[in-house]
């Protein structure tokens, strides 16, 4: 035995171990078995098993397991939830053999809310993201900064914005918000390059209903204020809706699977597409699924929309063609005939500023009779967000290789989707104008005399179809050199690979 008043007894190593299996169990309830058991029932994932399902078996390293809050005097909140790894699960891993960054919120602790001592850990990891160059996936599940810790928790979350944004071109950095994504968590997820939420069951916005109800006086649900469906729809927030948490962690090993350049692919790069002339009607005003026209040139199931429920004038996506990743913006005829307008011209500015800064050669595929014209639109600012999505392109030109298709139309100030490109390829369906036919007539030859006799009218139809043929067709671009070429419908796909081929070369990153 010790002598009264020294040294503690030396316990032997199978305590030791004990103790450190029993330490290593109650960090892993978070916030408790009971509380853990209770969000089961709801049909949801803990943040341990969030992680699970998303990584290799047996490669996560955990990083400040142990961690405690030093704030228990500061509430009662906090002084009963002193919990071993402060309401955040973080550490490095392996997502399909990718080494990544991976954290979760732990509802179970304070709702998730992030206090100092789990921001501290968390900025640990985002600095080693940043040596590493490793992606960087947050499974969100956040009530926001903890509150009960002051300005000091504030000043802390502030640092994992600054990280957030200073990895912002660096590595990849995707978000599948679980839970509640409140106030500085919403931010954070927002300048991550992609968001998935879950229907019904994922909510992000940065003030809450009960604030929202005392400020404003405004009674709005939590679905109407944040829900996963509004921000697919109305903000473009979201950019994929999924069914369940496992769809959206199979969406997040879908993304990251992009970031391998170039795989093998079993799909010939020389795979002709006769079906491109059932998809495309030649009649220039008829609508047709672009979706079809981008599943049959783009290898076979490679093809993955993102926000296809916001802006579904313009297109965008992830694809592999010949194995190699690319970027899609393509118009979308369906929806107000493919006109640009300023939710397109948003949606399509972020995904070619993101595409650009990940080194994904962008394929445009341009189907646009114009801008949508009218006082809505000029009021609500389409001049500089359209603006921004010239920016994007001229800024993506100097970075990645940029392939283009012009299927029917590239009209007016639209032909943005078209101007940047280092290859113009065309249909032979392609018209290309400084605006579409009538409006350009009705410049060149004057408006049209009701009072015409058959003669002058049947001149001016001569004149209109001399004029068309001299400037609106995909030869009359080739003429001047906008289009470098014109090309059979069925030889889309081949054509298309061997540009990327030779733009991007044989390298893979």
């Amino acid at each position: 035995m010790s002598e009264p008043g020294g040294p503690p007894q030396a316990k032997d190593w199978p305590a030791l171990t004990l103790e450190t299996q029993a330490k290593d169990a109650r960090a892993e309830e978070g916030g408790g078995r009971a509380r853990q058991q209770r969000h089961q029932r709801l049909g949801r994932l803990t943040a341990r098993e969030r992680i699970d399902a998303l990584c290799d078996a047996g490669t996560f390293t955990e990083f400040g397991k142990h961690v405690l809050h030093r704030h228990a005097q500061d509430s009662d909140a906090l002084a009963a939830n002193l919990h071993p790894g402060d309401g955040l699960v973080c550490g490095l891993a392996e997502v399909e053999g990718q080494g990544v960054v991976v954290y979760a919120h732990d509802p179970t602790v304070l709702r998730g809310a992030l206090g100092i001592e789990g921001a501290k850990k968390l900025c640990r990891l985002l600095d080693l993201a940043l040596e590493r160059s490793l992606p960087v996936i947050a499974l969100s599940d956040c009530d926001g900064v903890r509150v009960e810790e002051g300005t000091d928790a504030i000043d802390a979350y502030g640092e994992i914005l600054r990280r957030t944004i200073k990895l912002q071109g660096k590595v990849p950095q995707l978000t599948l918000v679980c839970g509640l994504c409140v106030g500085a968590a919403a931010y954070t997820a927002a300048l991550t390059d992609q968001v998935a939420m879950v229907q019904g069951q994922s909510y992000m916005f940065i003030t809450g209903p009960k604030v929202t109800k005392v400020v404003t006086g405004e009674d709005v649900s939590l679905e109407d204020l944040g829900g996963a469906a509004m921000h697919a729809k109305d903000t473009g927030a979201c950019a994929e809706l999924c069914a369940d948490e496992r769809a959206g962690i199979a969406w997040l090993k879908r993304m990251l699977s992009f970031r391998r350049a170039r795989v093998p692919s079993g799909d010939a790069a020389t795979r002709p597409v006769p079906e491109v002339e059932t998809i495309v009607p030649t009649a220039a005003r008829r609508g047709y699924d672009m979706r079809k026209l981008l599943a049959a040139v783009t290898d076979a199931g490679s093809l993955l929309e993102l926000s296809p429920k916001f802006a579904g004038n313009l297109l965008t996506a992830l694809a592999r063609m010949n194995g190699r990743a690319v970027a899609i913006v393509a118009s979308n005829p369906m929806v107000i005939a493919g006109c640009l307008d300023i939710a397109a011209s948003r949606k399509g500015a972020a995904f070619v500023t993101w595409a650009a800064r990940n080194q994904l050669p962008i394929l445009t595929l341009v189907d646009v009779p114009g801008y949508l014209p009218g006082s809505v639109q000029e009021k609500g600012g389409i001049i500089p967000h359209g603006a921004t999505l010239l920016t994007a392109y001229g800024e993506a030109d100097a970075r990645v290789p940029l392939v283009c298709l012009v299927v029917r139309k590239s009209f007016g100030g639209a032909s943005v989707l078209s101007f940047a490109a280092d290859l113009r390829l065309a249909l032979p369906t392609a018209r290309v104008a400084p605006m579409g036919a009538d409006a350009t007539i009705e410049v060149v030859l004057g408006p049209e005399n009701p009072d015409a006799s058959e003669a002058e009218k049947a001149a001016r139809a001569a004149r209109k179809d001399q004029w068309l043929e001299a400037h609106d067709s995909a030869w009359a671009a080739a003429a001047t050199g906008y289009v470098d070429r014109v090309i059979a419908p069925a030889s889309v796909r081949a054509e298309l690979c061997q540009a990327l081929d030779r733009l991007c070369g044989q390298e893979e990153r």
